[in-house]
């Protein structure tokens, strides 16, 4: 993944997704971000239910947990300072049949789901970075 998601020199953001955008695309979601501690245990996404907001892990790690219908549960990813939580909004929809929550404490940005489809929409190169992100991570 290094090469796809290589870090650009505008901010320095300790995500490196976000490291990994233009100039131009991250100035799309600079003003969404907001920083946000990630206590251990913190939900991120519950399984079928609307995602809200996204979050660049900067530190820290999420798990995503698929859980069966007897309460078998497994954990089907890992989130880092590499990428982020949010899949389905990147992929149009607004749920996950998983959920995504704090393993290991820490921080990370959060923005709005409404407000990341927004840049999605306005930007061809973010919207394609992402979605390589999403092949990666997948």
């Amino acid at each position: 993944m290094s090469s796809v998601f290589a870090p650009r020199k505008h901010s320095s953001p300790r995500n490196q997704l976000l490291a990994a955008m233009s100039a131009s695309d991250f100035a799309l979601l600079r003003p969404h971000l907001k920083p946000i501690a990630m206590a251990v245990f913190k939900d991120m996404e519950k399984p079928n239910r609307r995602i809200d907001a996204v979050y660049f892990m900067e530190a820290g790690i999420a798990s995503v947990v698929a859980s069966q219908p007897d309460d078998t549960k497994a954990e089907v990813g890992l989130i880092g300072r590499e990428g982020m939580s949010g899949i389905a909004v990147v992929l149009g929809g607004d749920q996950s049949p998983n959920s995504t929550y704090i393993q290991i404490a820490g921080e990370g940005q959060r923005i709005a789901a409404k407000q990341l489809r927004k840049a999605m929409d306005a930007s061809e190169s973010l919207r394609s970075l992402l979605l390589k992100f999403v092949q990666a991570f997948m």
